[in-house]
């Protein structure tokens, strides 16, 4: 039995396979759940605590940040800080996750694969161009951009970007890109291990400390000091 590890937001949706023991995910009451065999997670607005319990053996599908829609089916919204078990929402998958358990490294790839382009052609829900751009744009930038300038560029006004936003990422425009740029703080640690976290914050876009530790505890649940002292195997979940 493993210890619980944090796993933070990262701006992404992804479809999770486990061939190997199940994973144990704490909620905010303190109950623990068994995640199911395959799982759609939804985008992450705060930390996850998830502990393994045997032999751990995942495939994971990550979708681009507004790609995932297509797959789901239902608004990205709706699976926000939610781990949705395929089974419930896509009955007719039950022979092909089975399948990935019997199958060999591969093997596993290809079902998942054709997993996710069967589910993607039964619903034919096309991506939204502008929002799909839109969040690349910021996702390229890591966050660090005028988001007043890229919804003007969208040609969408401001209210329906908003709506139209939540439904294809599943975040607010402004929490994805906050989401982005605490992430890059670590992706600076990580190809310059030199930095340190006032270098890293001031190249990630962050202009005060009390900004880097609002979402430090935001979407990490503790402070940068907290995170340091602790050492915690999210540091290399942070930066893979």
């Amino acid at each position: 039995m493993g210890a619980a590890e944090r796993i933070v937001p990262d701006g992404r949706c992804e479809l999770v396979l486990h061939y190997g023991d199940a994973f144990v995910e704490s909620a905010a009451d303190g109950i623990e759940h068994v995640q199911p065999t395959a799982l759609f997670a939804g985008q992450l607005s705060r930390p996850l605590w998830l502990r393994a319990t045997g032999r751990a053996g995942v495939i994971g599908v990550r979708f681009h940040p507004a790609g995932a829609r297509s797959f789901l089916g239902f608004p990205l919204g709706e699976a926000t800080d939610r781990r949705i078990a395929l089974a419930s929402i896509w009955p007719e998958a039950a022979e092909l996750t089975s399948a990935i358990i019997h199958a060999d490294d591969a093997g596993r790839v290809q079902i998942a694969e054709r997993l996710v382009a069967q589910r993607i052609a039964h619903h034919r829900v096309p991506i939204d161009e502008p929002i799909a751009r839109c969040a690349s744009e910021i996702a390229a930038q890591s966050g660090r951009c005028n988001l007043e300038e890229v919804i003007a560029a969208s040609g969408v006004g401001r209210r329906q970007f908003e709506r139209r936003f939540r439904d294809s990422v599943g975040l607010s425009p402004k929490r994805f890109a906050s989401v982005l740029r605490l992430r890059s703080v670590f992706d600076v640690l990580q190809d310059d291990p030199g930095s340190d976290w006032t270098g890293a914050a001031l190249a990630a876009g962050y202009f005060d400390q009390s900004h880097l530790i609002r979402d430090f505890r935001r979407y990490v649940g503790c402070t940068p000091a907290q995170f340091v002292a602790a050492r915690a195997p999210l540091a290399s979940a942070l930066v893979a």
